[in-house]
């Protein structure tokens, strides 16, 4: 022993420490390790403290100079038990002579070992002292002090112990140990990697919660990290770069990350690399367009050649990944490039404040329409066992959010693969229906598309329709569509999304996109009621569909910050009138009276007599509540106006 260590024996009682608090219980026998053996015997044999204390030394030394099996392993907790190993822990009075963290340092190596035995590390002895443990990652002390560093590795053992137990992250994370990690990492002290290592467990395991309690620490390694990624200029970057989206917040990523993360991957992606390089840093650029759109890309020159570069690679990948009928398929590489073709789409079709120049969008839809070919001929192969695969459901909604800005190219390949995409989406829509979990597949949609779990499939159907809204407008897709039975989905669909966002549905948990998603649905039900009329009078999903709008609208046109809605159901509904005209339900059923009411209260409330400055002449005006959408709203007011009209002289009752 080191003459601190006798220090420590000859003055043990000073510390509170007593004999009784062990309790020998071995027994020698055959093949066990002689030298283990020997000094177990001498805790055994132990007459005062003193010889106690050092005999408990030389095990622990002996403990962690080697292996030990877990039948060994329990031998000495029997023997130990927690009482010894508490009081070290939270002794204030170190022997004479002996720095005070020595004691502390045997008492963690004695939880080390037990925690090596999974029901012991999940033992309340040990969870209860994870607030303890984690004030020792970031205690100040000589960093070339032996013990202090031997004490620091017994600490994250027993913590990785912890976090490896299927509650263990969750004590972790209530115990402050995500903030104590962040902070000895920060600190660059003895063990950082460690820190490093378990923050990364933890992050994957439970990342909710641990943004939820340490959002300050995480934010500040976030930080720490762009920079090293911003600054490497070796093999480290590409380490970076899978580390990365672990610590990327699950809302906003901070503003002052996005020049040290671009500069970073414009680097890497830069260079001529192999795919285990390249991989990666498609990912988290894959993660950054997810979470941030194109705001972390800066505006000119550069930006936009890395913005092309992006969605370029991204094109290669997909195209290399699915073109080639039976190769394995990288499915959360090609993921990720689904989401930077996503970006390379929306910014393409935008008209102000695009990064792109015009050149740059002719070249990327030329390539993104390539890449979308073999999406198609990827979805073509599928069959009925792989429906339910996060990867199907990601590719669906590539090519969903393809259809909705361009749908004039690839049409025969398009029109091919409707009858799947028909299947498809009524195949998640009856299961989510069957397992009454259609509001958590609404949930599912705000998901991120670089990161398919178990919560998928989501709401496939609702990522289709602005596509099938456009196709409803040709003769070909449509016939297919109704061939197929999407008008029939469809209603049930609109009635069960009309379901949840009616009185007595807790709407906080939906995402905005419910409301787009029924608007869309009424343009395709404009489109059918135009181009197919004779479909809406013979098919009695219709029926309901009418007899839901009219009990609706009055209520919706009485609604803030609702008037889109009730534009786009009071002028389907007036459509479907004129078409429906003998029904029993529209023969002035009180239903009937209240739906024409409310649409008349829609049509007429528009415009308003406004006063002119310096005259005594009012003029025709558009009332505030519609003029700031009329650019929405205007086609579907006169529309609307042009229905009712239609439908006056074919309900009788109507006109007085």
């Amino acid at each position: 022993m080191s003459c601190c260590d006798l220090a420590a024996a000859g003055q043990l009682g000073k510390a509170g420490i007593m004999a009784s608090d062990c309790e020998p219980a071995l027994n020698q026998a055959e093949g066990r390790n002689p030298t283990l053996e020997r000094y177990l015997g001498a805790l055994r044999e132990a007459k005062n403290d003193s010889e106690q204390f050092a005999a408990l030394l030389l095990v622990t030394k002996a403990v962690k100079a080697g292996d030990i099996d877990a039948k060994t392993r329990r031998r000495i907790f029997d023997a130990v038990g927690f009482t010894f190993p508490n009081r070290l822990l939270t002794t204030k009075e170190a022997p004479d002579g002996c720095p005070d963290h020595v004691l502390r340092a045997l008492g963690v190596a004695l939880l080390a070992c037990f925690c090596s035995d999974p029901e012991l590390a999940v033992h309340p002895q040990v969870l209860n002292k994870i607030p303890i443990l984690s004030t020792f990652l970031t205690a100040r002390g000589d960093p070339d002090d032996a013990a202090r560093r031997s004490m620091i590795d017994d600490t994250y053992q027993c913590l990785t112990a912890v976090a490896g137990t299927p509650r263990g992250p969750r004590h972790l994370i209530a115990g402050g140990t995500v903030s104590a990690l962040c902070q000895a990492y920060l600190g660059h002290g003895y063990g950082f990697d460690q820190a490093l290592a378990l923050l990364v467990g933890l992050l994957a395991a439970a990342e909710t919660q641990c943004w939820k309690e340490a959002e300050p620490d995480l934010l500040a390694v976030l930080r720490g990290l762009s920079e090293d990624f911003q600054k490497a200029e070796d093999a480290s970057k590409f380490e970076l770069c899978q580390l990365l989206p672990l610590f990327l917040p699950p809302t906003t990523v901070p503003p002052e990350c996005y020049r040290d993360l671009q500069a970073g991957l414009a680097r890497i992606l830069g260079s001529k690399l192999s795919s285990w390089q390249r991989n990666p840093a498609l990912k988290l650029a894959a993660r950054l367009a997810h979470a941030c759109g194109s705001d972390w890309i800066p505006a000119g020159s550069s930006g936009s050649k890395f913005l092309a570069l992006l969605v370029n690679l991204a094109c290669v990948e997909v195209r290399l990944a699915l073109e080639e009928t039976g190769t394995e398929v990288k499915e959360d590489v090609v993921t990720a490039c689904y989401a930077l073709m996503e970006l390379g789409i929306q910014e393409c079709t935008r008209c102000e404040q695009s990064l792109l120049k015009e050149p740059q969008k002719v070249q990327l839809v030329s390539v993104m329409k390539e890449a979308i070919g073999a999406v198609i001929h990827y979805l073509l192969q599928v069959g009925s066992e792989k429906q339910k695969e996060p990867f199907v459901f990601a590719s669906v909604r590539i090519l969903g959010a393809w259809l909705a800005e361009e749908t004039s190219s690839l049409r025969k390949e398009v029109c091919q693969l409707l009858p799947f995409l028909v299947r498809y989406a009524k195949t998640l829509y009856e299961e989510a229906e069957e397992a009454n979990d259609l509001t958590q597949q609404v949930a599912n949609l705000a998901i991120s598309p670089t990161t398919p779990g178990p919560t998928w499939p989501g709401d496939a159907l609702r990522l289709l329709l602005p596509g099938w809204c456009h196709l409803t407008v040709e003769d070909g897709p449509r016939e297919i569509l109704i061939k197929e039975g999407a008008p029939s989905l469809l209603c049930k669909y609109f009635l069960q999304q009309w379901e949840l966002t009616s009185p007595g549905h807790d709407t906080s948990v939906l995402p905005d996109s419910v409301e787009i998603g029924l608007q869309t649905c009424c343009h395709i039900f404009l489109n059918l009621v135009v181009t197919a009329p004779g479909l809406i009078k013979r098919d009695a999903c219709f029926t309901s569909l009418m007899n839901t709008l009219m009990t609706s609208l009055p209520a919706l046109v009485q609604q803030q910050g609702r008037l889109l809605l009730a534009a786009n159901v009071a002028t389907l509904g007036l459509l479907m009138a004129r078409l429906l005209s003998t029904s029993p339900a529209l023969q002035g059923t009180p239903a009937s009276r209240g739906f024409f009411a409310a649409a008349i209260l829609f049509l007429s409330q528009s415009h308003v007599a406004r006063a002119t400055p310096g005259s005594d002449q009012a003029v025709l005006a558009l009332s505030p509540e519609y003029e700031g959408i009329w650019a929405d709203l205007q086609e579907l007011w006169f529309l609307g106006m042009q229905a009712f009209t239609g439908c006056v002289p074919l309900l009788p009752w109507l006109a007085p």
